[in-house]
């Protein structure tokens, strides 16, 4: 599969708007002039000014300038600094081969790209962030990296821009409500101040007040929402004399600490001092949390004496309402987060009271337990939801696995790295599922089956990644140590993962006795998981290894029935993209696509899921290609391949599947011809999941009065579509860019923007890849 092609045509990470974000013209024309004459720009300035937005504005309104799209990567929830390669292929979608997503690996993927890349919040790892943006700018000369944090990186070629806080009326000046609009923090204060009170607005009673509060804030946009905040339970005025009162108090403060950053402490200060001493202990305990937090993680670890279990619903309720937490999302369990400057506080009154060893030690626990209990539960109807809420938890499984593997016994941090092993695979974190696995493995090595367990895991993972020869290695020494301890149901895992490496490397007959061994011992057992696990590759290997691929049927069906009994949602998916495959072998084009769509109904029950939503594509794809749909196999194919970078893992791991894409590939693109190909399989790469899993179960949503067929262009009139944007139409098909659609019909580039946007109004459609998808799809 090609790298190059499977990125070109996407728009980045970003997201659609950059919310309260208020004036900054200046800065943006400056950021804009630095990045057309330096490839690398650091934002620095205080934390809470402002940064993490400019840069997001800044990156959504170049998006045009970059065409191999502008990339996002949030750092601020990352500690370890071996994982900032990682985070950032992960933002990317960077695929890998056989190796973790490293700084040259990511120079190899971005070498000939023309992409902006936004490191945000890279303070706390700047040495890191230094390495790999030298790295990249030296490999790839079309790239642009633009950077946030509170210090310089300090490499050669950097250009900084110091953000400065909004503008503020000078000191004594009278305003009135017209003159406030001119000013950015006025205007950010009554955005704010209108969310929290609808109606709010600056009047002649109440400017100078509000004069007052800019200044006072000194225009820093996160203390200003802060202070607004109050407005729910305080006036301006009110607002106005706590905040006056409590500044008066930073004379005897550290006078080297920046101003800015001594009146954001004073306003956090304000906040503590507004809580009683059972919320203060709280807010000091929650600070442990990275990324939010839920009920019952916070009544675990935060309650100690003096705080009791019972007491922490309602103390958590008073910190929702003095604004120091909030609660995110809109889903069935309650989540709460608090700002990174409201963490950090926290963060520092737990290490005077003493308290931050018990505190973290509780929290490795409670998430140790958690995955723990989804490994157990995996066969179970609760799997789709732990799989969801282990999604949600992945920067506090990061703070955990760090403390287990800096301060818990080596058994604690191999056996919570290993519970992981569903959520390494089925997410597609392969890679940091490795970079856990290998720090566990790396403290003294205990002669105890939790080290067994994580040698095969770890053994697993890179046998997906393509990496045969480590996880030989890695299995040896799980069987050598096995050998050495008394009996364990951990044995009946051992043959599983041979027979996988050896399934992988192409030799299904000898997987086949290894598949059939784990399969007797996990049925003595009772073993659920490991039985599922065990039908569904061995149904798949006994298929690959046959003439007849139909004698791989019944074992799959068994493992669907297993999986359908005990509530299990993934094998059972994995189980008919299997069944997809075996069909499409044996000329069943029918009954495969039937089955891998099935698949794909399946599988999207997990939130996120990667694996076998792109396996069940490529089958798809296949099956296309064997009806000559070449339209859609190539898109199929593209969207495929998306998936599999998103996941950080490749097709070639696996020898067979390897070579039916390779087949299906070279036919489809020999009947389409090169260039129609690429933009066919580049349309399938732009396509978002869910657009992808619809063009997959041929569910693209129809145009409002579409036609019975739009196979030509002019065809596309009935919609009331002009000539010229039928041809617009036609060019957005081929996978041409706004850009290269003004070249091609020798117009400027608004104009053809406005074209594309007529046609997603009288089309009723909100991309241009639905557009793209909707007219192939007719076509074939």
């Amino acid at each position: 599969m090609s790298t190059a092609t499977s990125a070109r045509g996407s728009l980045g990470n970003l997201p659609a708007e950059v919310t309260s974000f208020v004036g900054r013209r200046h800065e943006m024309t400056g950021v804009r002039r630095m990045l057309s004459t330096s490839r690398l720009v650091t934002l620095t300035g205080a934390g809470g000014v402002g940064k993490t937005r400019l840069a997001q504005h800044v990156g959504l309104e170049m998006r045009r300038a970059f065409a191999d799209g502008v990339w996002f990567a949030e750092l601020a929830e990352l500690r370890d600094r071996d994982l900032v390669a990682v985070t950032v292929a992960e933002a990317l979608g960077v695929r890998e081969e056989s190796v973790s997503p490293d700084a040259p690996g990511l120079a190899t993927f971005l070498a000939d790209r023309q992409a902006l890349l936004i490191l945000d919040n890279c303070e706390h790892l700047v040495a890191a962030c230094a390495d790999l943006a030298e790295t990249l700018l030296r490999a790839c000369p079309r790239l642009r990296i633009l950077v946030t944090s509170r210090q310089a990186l300090r490499i050669a070629g950097e250009a900084t821009l110091t953000v400065q806080p909004l503008s503020v009326p000078e000191a004594d000046l009278e305003c009135t409500p017209a003159d406030l609009a001119r000013y950015e923090a006025a205007s950010l204060l009554v955005e704010r101040a209108t969310a929290v009170l609808p109606g709010f607005e600056v009047t002649d009673a109440n400017c100078a007040t509000v004069t007052a509060l800019c200044q006072a804030l000194e225009g820093m946009p996160l203390a200003i929402e802060l202070a607004v905040a109050r407005l729910r339970v305080l006036s301006l005025d009110q607002i106005l004399e706590r905040l006056t009162d409590r500044y008066r108090l930073l004379t005897s403060g550290a006078r080297n600490a920046p101003a800015r950053q001594q009146t954001l402490r004073a306003l956090v200060d304000w906040s503590w001092d507004l809580c009683s001493g059972p919320e203060r202990r709280l807010w000091s305990r929650l600070s442990v949390f990275s990324g939010g937090f839920e009920l019952d993680a916070a009544e675990q670890v935060c309650a100690a004496p003096p705080l009791e279990a019972e007491s922490i619903l309602d103390l958590l309720a008073s910190l929702v309402d003095k604004s120091v937490i909030f609660r995110v999302g809109d889903g069935p369990r309650a989540r709460y987060k608090m700002l990174e400057v409201v963490r950090e506080y926290g963060a520092a009154r737990l290490a005077e009271a003493g308290e931050q060893h018990d505190v973290a030690q509780r929290h490795c626990d409670w998430f140790a337990e958690l995955a723990h209990y989804g490994d157990v539960h995996w066969a179970s109807p609760d799997q789709a939801a732990m799989m969801q809420r282990l999604r949600h938890e992945q920067a506090n499984l990061r703070i955990a696995l760090e403390y287990a593997v800096s301060s818990d016994p080596p058994e604690v941090a191999l056996r919570f790295a290993a519970d992981l092993q569903n959520h390494w695979f089925v997410r597609g974190f392969l890679s940091e599922g490795r970079h856990w696995l290998d720090r566990a493995l790396a403290m003294p090595p205990p002669a105890h089956w939790t080290r067994v367990r994580a040698l095969r895991v770890a053994s697993w993972i890179a046998c997906v990644q393509g990496d045969r020869g480590r996880a030989s290695a890695l299995l040896t020494d799980a069987k050598d140590l096995a050998a050495t301890l008394p009996p364990s149901p951990e044995q009946a895992f051992i043959p599983v993962i041979e027979g996988n490496i050896a399934m992988f490397a192409g030799d299904h007959a000898a997987a086949l006795p290894l598949f059939e061994q784990a399969l007797t011992g996990f049925r003595a057992l009772d073993a659920r998981s490991g039985e599922l696990w065990c039908l569904a590759v061995l149904g798949l290997a006994r298929g690959l290894a046959s003439a007849s691929p139909s004698d791989g049927y019944a074992d799959l069906a068994a493992c669907q029935e297993l999986a359908a009994a005990n509530g299990e949602v993934w094998w059972r998916s994995f189980a008919l993209w299997a069944l997809s495959v075996l069909r499409w072998r044996a000329g069943d084009n029918r009954g495969a696509a039937d089955a891998a769509k099935e698949s794909l109904e399946i599988g999207t029950i997990v939130e996120d899921e990667q694996f076998t939503v792109g396996l069940s594509l490529e089958a798809l794809g296949w099956v296309a290609g064997s009806e000559r749909r070449d339209q859609r196999a190539a898109q199929l194919l593209g969207a495929s391949d998306r998936m599999w970078r998103a996941m950080h893992a490749s097709l070639s791991s696996f020898r067979s599947l390897h070579d039916f894409h390779d087949e299906a590939t070279s036919q489809v693109r020999a009947r389409l011809g090169d260039r129609a190909f690429e933009a066919a399989y580049g349309r399938g790469t732009a396509l978002p999941t869910a657009e992808a899993v619809s063009l997959a179960l041929e569910r693209i949503p129809a145009p409002r009065t579409a036609p019975t067929t739009a196979a030509e262009p002019a065809r596309l009139g009935d919609l009331g579509l002009t000539r010229r944007e039928q041809e617009v139409a036609t060019l957005v098909a081929e996978g041409l860019t706004n850009r290269e659609i003004a070249a091609r019909l020798v117009v400027a580039q608004r104009t053809a923007e406005g074209h594309v946007e007529n046609i997603l109004s009288k089309l009723g459609f909100t991309s241009r890849a639905q557009v793209a998808a909707w007219l192939a799809s007719r076509r074939t």
